[in-house]
């Protein structure tokens, strides 16, 4: 059995799946700013209801960044202490390989957000004005803000992506975090 977890995600999204990549079981949890005390233990739920023990797992895939950094921290602290007891392996990627089209907006705060312009672009962070005037004159774009006539980018296909992912054999995730400039 195998793990996906995407707490960078608004909603967030546990898969349990197997070694031929079909999803056995998946749950999303809307945990709204109890992150640190609610991940454990909705998690154990989780594996408890499809009869599943940590070390039952071979592998545990984790969106890493970027994201609140509450919820980075988190997530990569629980998934090290996993593999620390269980001696499982890790597959960290990052919330823009969730999908296959681009440009990318991921907000960062209310005046910013995360932006990739096209596969294997470098992640930058951007005034949210700015991003609107660089997109006038692109149709298609995925925003995880609602904005009229726009995709909103947390319509993921997380069977697409569990079929596609390349397994790696990581022992310790660290978290990222990208430092945005702080004025004061």
């Amino acid at each position: 059995m195998n793990l996906f977890l995407n707490t960078i995600s608004k909603i967030w999204k546990i898969i349990l799946f197997d070694n031929d990549k079909n999803i056995i079981f998946s749950k999303d949890i809307e945990v709204l700013w109890n992150e640190s005390t609610l991940l454990i233990n909705q998690l154990d739920i989780f594996l408890k209801e499809n009869n599943t023990f940590y070390s039952d797992l071979e592998n545990i895939v984790v969106v890493n960044w970027p994201g609140s950094f509450t919820w980075v921290r988190t997530t990569t602290l629980m998934v090290n202490t996993i593999n620390f007891v269980n001696k499982k392996n890790i597959t960290p990627i990052n919330y823009f390989e969730l999908f296959d089209n681009y440009p990318i907006i991921k907000t960062s705060s209310k005046r910013d957000s995360f932006v990739v312009f096209s596969k294997n672009w470098e992640v930058l962070v951007m005034l949210n004005d700015e991003i609107e005037k660089k997109l006038e004159n692109i149709k298609s774009y995925y925003w995880d803000l609602k904005i009229d006539g726009k995709i909103n980018i947390e319509d993921i296909d997380y069977e697409k992506i569990i079929k596609n992912i390349v397994l790696k054999k990581e022992e310790i995730i660290k978290p990222f975090y990208v430092k945005k400039p702080s004025i004061s």
